[in-house]
């Protein structure tokens, strides 16, 4: 009985050892089995990190090319051209990014050398968009300058114009303002101050020498003021001349007179009241081209 007792014990015995020793043997294997699972998981994550790192390497020099197309758009708008070692440089990092879309492993020395290229282009292309911005602040800072000699250069020809105008204006001298009336038996005429007497107004005066104003005939108006300060007209002769200030005024009667650049008298003008005139102060303003030649005044009791 105690030898059959023994012998299950032992058999027992055996029996743990073989469990011990198979589960030791799982153990390693599974041990195994997980040291290459993690080699290949490194290996994967190692693979996917070469791959991301090589696309973007290409999307880097992709954008780069396209930036690099874009300054030289605008540098060729202010007529500066790219340097060939610049165009070099660029042509070198597309010609990289050729070469890696078409690897289908990842290549490690070749995604070093695009991204070297890469800084390198693009260091080149900050120094370049550098110059460009000083071009363009000193092409600004000239068109400004040209814009303002030009606006100068305006205002000086206005003003040379408008001292040219002024310069070449006529004047009148020896301005006589006579009031006439009529005898009664020789019916001649004969100065008055008395302005119930007066039956017209004799005007005179000379066009002065000017070899700057154009020659030709001048339209000379004549404008009678009264004492109320209102213009004398009459029917038919009267009308209202444009001046060159932008303002008018009413004239009482108009005449043409030659003018030849000399000193000139002109004929006697002769104006006619439609009634009778009231004592006070008479003006008389003579007018051309837009601009008052002279003026004179009587005084009539």
């Amino acid at each position: 009985m105690e030898q059959k007792k023994n012998n299950n014990r032992s058999i027992l015995y055996v029996i743990i050892t073989i469990l011990l020793v198979f589960n030791l043997g799982l153990f390693y294997l599974w041990q195994t089995g997980k040291n290459e699972r993690k080699v290949l998981t490194d290996v994967n994550k190692e693979i996917t990190l070469d791959n991301k790192a090589k696309d973007n390497a290409i999307a880097a020099a992709e954008d780069l090319i396209a930036q690099y197309r874009e300054d030289s758009l605008k540098l060729a708008e202010n007529n500066i051209q790219i340097s060939e070692e610049l165009a070099k440089k660029s042509n070198e990092v597309a010609r990289l990014a050729f070469l890696l879309k078409k690897e289908k492993k990842n290549n490690s020395e070749l995604v070093g050398e695009l991204n070297n290229r890469i800084k390198d282009l693009m260091a080149s292309l900050v120094e370049l968009e550098e110059k460009n911005a000083t071009l363009t602040v000193q092409n600004d800072s000239l068109i400004s300058q040209n814009q303002e000699l030009f606006r100068e250069k305006n205002d000086l020809a206005l003003e040379g114009k408008k001292l040219k105008t002024l310069a070449s204006r006529l004047t009148a001298s020896e301005i006589k303002v006579d009031p006439l009336k009529k005898t009664l038996f020789t019916g001649s005429e004969k100065s008055t101050v008395k302005a119930s007497r007066v039956k017209a107004i004799r005007i005179s005066f000379s066009l002065n020498a000017n070899k700057l104003a154009a020659k030709g005939t001048k339209d000379i108006y004549v404008k009678v003021t009264g004492p109320e300060g209102i213009t004398l007209a009459k029917p038919g002769q009267g009308g209202i001349l444009e001046l060159l200030d932008g303002t008018s005024t009413k004239y009482s009667l108009i005449t043409s007179v030659e003018y030849e650049a000399e000193t000139k008298q002109v004929p006697a003008i002769i104006w006619q009241p439609t009634g009778k005139l009231t004592e006070g102060k008479y003006t008389v303003e003579l007018f051309t081209e837009g601009y008052l030649l002279g003026s004179a005044a009587l005084d009539l009791r």
